[in-house]
This record gives structure tokens, sequence and C-alpha cells, in this order.
């Protein structure tokens, strides 16, 4: 599961081991869990004790498709200010949030400036001992496409897949899934899981809203793919979390 954003992390940590989860997906940011609202080093014992481990999510909002390079630059740094706290907790894969292009400026400076972005990050992570995945918007216009440009900047890079995503704005978000899956199968890191009524990203528990989710689940199945699975789901009544919970655990046997 992931932790949310507005509540203490070591909190969401404790409430994940409790009921039985096997990683946290540990989001880094405001405005109850930035980076220096975290003690990384209680944050491994809790998540040790429970024998779990994490992957590293950053800020959504971060802005590497800003047509300001000095702003670019800056958010490449604020990135980096969580790589610390990650190599404590003992992640391996940290995401980052492809962004569409801004204001006038073409679809191509802004896959171009991205791609530096990540590439640089790559490196940085490196340092670190981490790995850099690029999550897709639920938008329609960062597609396959551009996706493989976003990655081309550095091989290290993998693909940070979200089935929610893949399914706002468009009727047949089984069929991306399988695009996705099928065109990434060997830079596969991550899979985030959350349902939808196909109109925006609801974050809603399995079951609640349109997606075939099992369906998808199969696709990365087939795949081979068996690493990591986030319920990023978002409820006010936690007995929901855990019932996705039960529903994936139920189909994988």
């Amino acid at each position: 599961m992931m932790n949310h954003p507005r509540r203490p992390a070591l909190a969401e940590a404790e409430w994940a081991a409790a009921n039985g989860f096997d990683f946290l997906d540990l989001t880094v940011e405001g405005p109850g869990a930035a980076v220096e609202q975290i003690d990384g080093g209680e944050l491994k014992r809790v998540l040790d004790a429970a024998g779990m481990t994490a992957v590293g999510h950053t800020s959504w909002m971060l802005p590497f498709a800003s047509p300001f390079a000095a702003v670019r630059a800056a958010a490449v740094e604020v990135f980096c200010e969580t790589l610390p706290l990650f190599r404590t907790v003992g992640v391996e894969w940290v995401n980052v949030h492809a962004g569409k292009a801004q204001g006038m400026f073409s679809r191509h400076d802004s896959l171009r400036w991205q791609a530096e972005a990540f590439a640089a990050l790559a490196a940085r992570a490196a340092d670190h001992g981490l790995r850099v995945m690029v999550e897709h918007p639920p938008q329609r216009e960062i597609g396959l496409a551009e996706m493989e440009v976003l990655l081309a900047g550095d091989a290290r890079l993998g693909l940070h897949l979200d089935v929610g995503h893949l399914h706002v704005g468009t009727p047949d978000g089984l069929k991306l899934t399988r695009e996705f899956v099928a065109h990434f199968a060997p830079r596969l890191a991550h899979v985030h899981l959350s349902d939808n009524k196909l109109k925006g990203d609801d974050h809603l528990p399995l079951g609640a809203g349109n997606i075939r989710w099992r369906d998808c689940l199969q696709v990365v199945r087939d795949a081979g793919y068996d690493r990591t699975l986030t319920l990023e789901v978002f409820s006010p009544d936690p007995a929901l979390l855990l019932h996705s919970q039960r529903l994936v655990r139920e189909f994988l046997g």
C-alpha cells in the first residue's frame, strides 16, 4: 500500500505492518509526509520488524516539463533530496512522474527536457545505489511513443505502470495495458493498481469503478512480471483498502 501524503508516514507504515502488507510504497510529499517529516531510521525499524520492504514514490507535482531550465534543475534537486531517505529505508526503485507539454511549447521540446532530466536523475540515483522508474500520467498525450522517448535517455530507467492511469479518458484501457506491457515488459519495474470511472484518476478500491482489473492483472502476470504491486487506494474507510488487498491475493493465489 501507499502511505497517504496527508498522514504521518510512520503511522501509515505501522498500520500497513499490522494489516499484512508486504511492502510500503513510500510517497515522500506534503502535507504530512515531506522528506523533513520522516525519520528514516524509525521507518526502517518498523518495516524490518514486520519483514516488509519499500518502494520509493516522489511528488507528481515536480515540474520536469517546465519550459524554464532553472525550474527543471530545481525539480531535479528536490527529487535528489529524497534519495538519502530512500537509501536508509532500503528502497531499490524510486519513481518520477512524466508530464505533458505546457502552454505554447511543443510536445517535442517537453519530451526532450524531461528525458534529459530523467537521465540526470538516473545518474544521481545510481550514486545512492538506487534506480529510477518513470510513471506515465493519466493523460492520453503521453502514450507508448512518448514514453519510449522518455526512457531512451538512460538505459537504467524503468517503467512504472499505472493501470488506473491507462483507463482515464478511454473506454479501452485494457487494450492500452496490453500494449504497454508488451512493449515495455523488459523494463517493467513496478505496478500501481486502483479503480476509477474512466474520467479521472479516482484512486478507488478495486471493484468500485469500471476497470476490468482482473483482466489487467492477468496481462501483467502473463508477461512474467513477478515484482511489486501497489494498491494506490485512498478511501476514508480502511476496510475498502483491505478488501482490495484480499481481492488481489485471491486472484493471484
